[in-house]
């Protein structure tokens, strides 16, 4: 059951513009044009993203209104698909978050997804036991094929996990992937009802458009999910380009022993964690028994519900969030990301070693 909004962080093996075969230097599209496609951005940017106005305030207005007099003026003079890419790059960068961003077609014929990237990997998840007091668990892509691959390590290992008393989860470069956390994955951290801060989105026409044919395409009207999505439409509709909160906070909750072992359980999380695992990071925040530890994670999960539109002639395509996540009222990681509970100095290169010294240290001192 899926229970938060995932955003796939959208990662393209992106071929360097030194190259002379790349296509930076192709002629645009005539009846388009880089300033069609610098102002479908613009558009698209003030009237759909979810942060916007977080992101373009008072203070810095100045400083984005000089940089749209800046893309206009060089957007005419762009004669290639490279010039372009550099100035719609330029816009979408002053935003500061990675679900807002630009795809070139270029890197499309070139480059591969981190999904298709992953397809052929047999190193993304690992379980093993260390010793009597430690187990290893790591996961390094979000995707169903690995967290299905979790699950099941989950279940057959029931047993052992059972009486051992540390785990260590190693979400290290985990940038995220195509769904979200598993009933088991959260009821092995699970010491008490796991809370989603409702979201908010942003009316547009695109997005009421999504709704109607999502609603549309929904055959179980007594689901609840039904009815809030319902809401949340007619909310839309009435206030254009307003944040529209979708409803009630939402919990998951298990009828699970909260000293059930693993007692202890350490998160491994470093700048390569985004997107999807940050979510599991914070499901991890609410639990007694985790510890994060490493350094902070990549800091993407704001605002998300990532859409993508085509700008003219689909020569470039706009990635851009509708949706900002609700613990936003709380706190953010906009940029920044989750900080560690334990922070691993640089200088360590055993990362699974310094967790398990570091319990040693505590349990001696306890005892």
């Amino acid at each position: 059951m899926h229970l938060i909004k995932i955003c796939i962080l959208v990662l393209l093996c992106q071929t360097a513009f030194a190259q002379s075969d790349n296509g930076e230097q192709k002629p645009l599209n005539a009846e388009c044009g880089c300033q069609g496609a610098v102002e479908q951005a613009i558009d698209k940017v003030t009237r759909i993203y979810a942060g916007f106005d977080d992101k373009v305030t008072t203070g810095n207005r100045p400083q984005y209104d000089k940089l749209l007099k800046d893309v206009r003026a060089r957007a005419p003079r762009a004669k290639t698909e490279g010039e372009c890419l550099k100035i719609l790059q330029d816009y979408t960068s002053f935003f500061k978050d990675s679900h807002v961003f630009i795809i070139w077609q270029g890197w499309r014929k070139k480059g591969v997804s981190a999904m298709q990237a992953n397809a052929g990997r047999t190193d993304l998840v690992e379980f093993k036991q260390l010793n009597k007091d430690f187990l290893y668990l790591k996961l390094a892509a979000f995707d169903q094929r690995e967290v299905g691959k979790i699950d099941s390590i989950l279940i057959a290992n029931k047993a052992l996990l059972a009486k051992t008393p540390h785990l260590i989860f190693d979400l290290r470069g985990n940038g995220g992937g195509n769904t979200s956390t598993s009933d088991e994955m959260a009821k092995l951290i699970y010491t008490n009802p796991i809370v989603y801060p409702s979201w908010d989105y942003r009316s547009s026409t695109e997005y009421i458009a999504s709704m109607e044919k999502e609603l549309k395409s929904q055959k179980d009207t007594a689901n609840p999910y039904y009815g809030r999505a319902k809401r949340l439409l007619k909310a839309v509709k009435e206030n254009p380009g307003k944040l529209m909160n979708d409803g009630e906070d939402l919990q998951r909750a298990y009828d699970i022993a909260p000293n059930a072992y693993p007692q202890h359980i350490a998160f491994l999380i470093d700048k390569g964690c985004g997107s999807a695992t940050e979510f599991f990071i914070y499901e991890g925040k609410q639990s007694k028994k985790v510890t994060l530890f490493g350094t902070n994670s990549h800091g993407v999960m704001d605002y998300g519900s990532d859409q993508n539109f085509d700008l003219c002639d689909g020569t470039f395509n706009l990635a851009v969030p509708w949706g900002r996540n609700g613990w936003v009222r709380e706190f953010r990681i906009d940029h920044v990301g989750f900080a560690p509970d334990v922070r691993i100095p640089a200088s360590e290169k055993d990362w699974v070693r310094f967790v398990q010294r570091y319990y040693a240290k505590r349990d001696n001192a306890v005892k």
